[in-house]
């Protein structure tokens, strides 16, 4: 028996599908896992290139596919379908799980002739470009293409409520909601770390509460409302830290500049050591315009922190306003400065949300989201036509 993982870039595939590789190949199937690892990752080239050789080394098949980034660029399109179609013909792949909204488009495409054969696919969508409130033009094109691929697609996982309702009632295939992409919530909750240390490796100081940001440095990611928001909360008894880098990185250092507070913003930039960083904060903001299962919120809510989010899909699966935390329109910084103040205001309320999200998210660890994933596999009875 034969499985693919596809997926457009090799952090979906380190970050979200490690554990889909182990399950299959536990259950017997010969493993492909094909991406882009060139370009377009949050990982820098030597990062994917090192995933890469670590699949390699580890006996699974490596396919490196082209997938772009933007909707216009037809060429690497038309490449990247090439090469998994002639990869698919060769294989004769029994499972295909695919991803992300053009990859999984292209790959969907590339498999249409083989399910006739006794393929199955498997389509994970990890937030719908169309959701309530997108631009109409994400309607218009994703929307319809999504539908349209749903009709060759076996089974569509989905890993919020909004998407999972809309995928049930307008598209004609089998949906499955999933609660998130497996984090491993003990291994944050374990997690033990020094603030004095960690601070001094950081140059931060260490006699200041931690008010934490996790994500790329993005418009989607919306960091600046962020940075304004604990600026207008003027604290001298706390500092932002900003974990992530992005095309917003100049921008944003600009803005801390030109409000004097060189002294209280920090940027660490990309980390590996997000349990500890989260262990030693107080607080974790969240100014998203648009997710769909966030993993950095969920990794705050492990590590017991209070959460102050955008109030969009996604957060709104996770953070019950009020009790986890608070949530405002995403660009309401008055709003989330009033909710660090708030929040820094009033210990044992901090405490206590910090313990309700703790006890909310046990619910979306990786052994749960394993056994879902088991069952999808089985579900789908795959066997190939010999």
């Amino acid at each position: 028996m034969k499985a693919l993982i596809f997926a457009s870039v090799a952090s979906m595939v380190d970050l979200f599908n490690r554990d889909n590789i182990d399950i299959l190949e536990d259950m017997g199937y010969d493993v492909t896992v094909a991406c882009n690892f060139k370009e377009g990752s949050v990982y820098s080239a030597e990062q994917a290139g090192k995933f890469m050789k670590e699949l390699e080394i580890k006996g699974y098949d490596v396919l490196n596919v082209p997938v772009p980034r933007s909707i216009s660029d037809i060429v690497s399109m038309i490449r990247s379908f090439r090469i998994l179609r002639k990869d698919m013909r060769k294989k004769q792949y029994d499972i295909i799980h695919c991803q992300s909204p053009i990859g999984g488009v292209l790959c969907r495409l590339a498999a249409y002739p083989f399910r006739k054969l006794g393929s199955r696919v498997l389509y994970f969508a990890h937030g719908f470009h169309f959701y309530s409130g997108a631009p109409v033009m994400n309607w218009l094109v994703y929307y319809n293409i999504e539908k349209l691929c749903a009709g060759f697609t076996d089974c569509i996982l989905t890993l919020n409520r909004e998407d999972y309702i809309r995928a049930k009632r307008h598209f004609k295939t089998k949906v499955r909601y999933i609660p998130g992409a497996g984090l491993d919530v003990k291994e944050i909750m374990d997690t033990k770390v020094c603030k004095a240390e960690k601070c001094r490796e950081l140059n931060i100081p260490d006699d200041k509460k931690i008010i934490l940001s996790i994500g790329e440095l993005s418009v989607r990611k919306n960091s600046v409302v962020a940075i304004n928001a604990f600026i207008k909360a003027g604290r001298d008894d706390s500092i932002m830290l900003l974990c992530g880098m992005g095309p917003q990185y100049d921008m944003l250092r600009e803005i801390v500049y030109e409000n004097n507070a060189e002294d209280r913003v920090f940027f660490a930039g990309f980390r590996n050591d997000i349990a500890e960083i989260i262990k030693i904060s107080d607080v974790f903001i969240f100014t998203s315009r648009q997710e769909g299962l966030p993993v950095a919120v969920m990794q705050a809510m492990a590590g017991g922190l209070p959460v102050l989010c955008s109030k969009i899909r996604g957060n709104t699966d996770l953070i019950k306003n009020g009790r986890g935390g608070y949530m405002f329109d995403c660009d309401d910084e008055d709003g989330f400065a009033h909710g660090i103040n708030r929040i820094l205001d009033n210990k044992k309320a901090c405490d206590i949300m910090g313990q309700y999200n703790k006890e909310v998210i046990a619910g979306y660890d990786k052994s749960v989201v394993n056994d879902v994933m088991k069952n999808v596999y089985l579900s789908l009875g795959a066997h190939y036509e010999k």
